[in-house]
């Protein structure tokens, strides 16, 4: 298996996830008119010299008020294929061998990357969930990240954001997520497990709760629902943030949230 088949696999056991619900469990659906579902979308193509890039975007991405952070994560993912295909084709190249095919033809690398993007109003931050599917010469890779990003200061939000006490956090969500694939025996759950204890990553944040998620096949079998909600409640010893979890101070959300994006292909 090549360095970078290796290094994607690896990106995919720690920091990717499937899909999130939008609704946070355990609270009753508000009524529709205080949720305003926009789902369509439009493509954008980029080339690059070694890699080629489409993009599925909310329309969102439009609203001057997010299309520079649509642009930054185009931007962004973008260039860290093309870099990561160049890379790959370093690490393969036979020096010795002047005739060998990746000195003279070096096929055109594809991704295809799908966005989900939801603003919370109340909470003035926006999470994005990222889906990509990767083919570069005879391999394939998927992946999935989720990034919330504080719309006001213009920064992601990290976990530590979240807790006083962020490493009890860390280690109680491990313990949690362990135990609810346990189960099902893979061997990844054990590498993940030892991720989310140091750095946890790809976790939807809720207004009563964090929800992890990760990509199918990784920690249960593909038509298992391989996220998992973690109540605020759970958290508790770990101090959560006020700010974050307004379900902590009996606040009602009015759940005016915004979400777009192609939630048949991001939900199960």
């Amino acid at each position: 298996m090549s360095l970078f088949v290796k290094f994607f696999l690896l990106l995919s056991l720690c920091i990717s996830g499937v899909q999130a619900s939008t609704l946070p469990p355990k609270q009753d659906r508000p009524d529709s008119k205080d949720i305003i579902f926009d789902t369509s979308t439009y493509e954008d193509v980029i080339d690059m010299s070694y890699t080629t890039s489409t993009f599925h975007l909310p329309a969102l991405c439009k609203d001057a008020a997010y299309a520079k952070s649509c642009s930054f994560f185009e931007n962004y993912y973008v260039s860290k294929f093309e870099h990561d295909y160049i890379g790959y084709i370093t690490d393969n190249l036979n020096f010795d061998d002047e005739s060998d095919d990746l000195f003279i033809h070096r096929d055109i690398a594809y991704q295809d990357v799908t966005f989900d993007f939801r603003v919370i109003k109340e909470l003035g931050f926006m999470c994005a969930i990222v889906l990509v599917k990767q083919e570069f010469l005879d391999q394939k890779a998927t992946l999935t990240d989720v990034y919330n990003f504080n719309l006001e200061t213009k920064k992601f939000v990290h976990f530590e954001d979240l807790f006083e006490d962020p490493t009890l956090a860390a280690m109680t969500c491990s313990n949690l997520v362990f135990d609810k694939f346990k189960e099902y025996g893979y061997k990844n759950l054990y590498l993940i497990k030892a991720q989310i204890e140091v750095d946890p990553r790809n976790f939807v944040l809720l207004p009563d709760g964090i929800e992890f998620i990760f990509t199918k096949g990784t920690v249960a079998p593909n038509e298992v629902n391989s996220r998992l909600f973690i109540s605020v409640d759970d958290l508790i010893t770990a101090r959560p943030k006020k700010e974050w979890f307004p379900s902590m101070k009996g606040e009602v959300l009015g759940r005016k949230h915004v979400s777009h994006g192609i939630k048949s292909k991001l939900l199960n």
